[in-house]
């Protein structure tokens, strides 16, 4: 296959992965969301997450994530080098509530 087949191809798939990942929670109870939200569930972080991160893309992008803690920070690492400012301490509220929030767990 080429690549112009390949790739939007798995961008399906690894949308569809992420959709069925946000429809089980830990407690293996059904979690509904949207499917493409257009901004983030509400906690502690989620104005900083609003600031910085959809000046250049949706929320739904940032939210079919599910990276852990580790890919969390090197995100936020390169968004940084990329021209987003935080202060450390926005940092690190920004990547617990993404961790709690699109972690590996899903949504919650």
């Amino acid at each position: 296959m080429s690549r112009r087949v390949l790739r939007p191809a798995v961008a399906w798939c690894v949308a569809a992965l992420a959709a069925v990942a946000a429809l089980s929670a830990g407690d293996g109870k059904a979690v509904r969301r949207p499917l493409y939200p257009s901004d983030f569930p509400a906690a502690a972080g989620r104005d900083i997450a609003s600031r910085s991160c959809l000046i250049c893309h949706s929320a739904s992008l940032v939210t079919q994530q599910a990276k852990d803690s580790t890919g969390w920070e090197k995100t936020l690492g390169q968004m940084e080098k990329w021209g987003v400012r935080l202060t450390p301490a926005e940092h690190d509220t920004l990547r617990g509530y993404l961790l709690a929030r699109f972690g590996p767990h899903g949504v919650k």
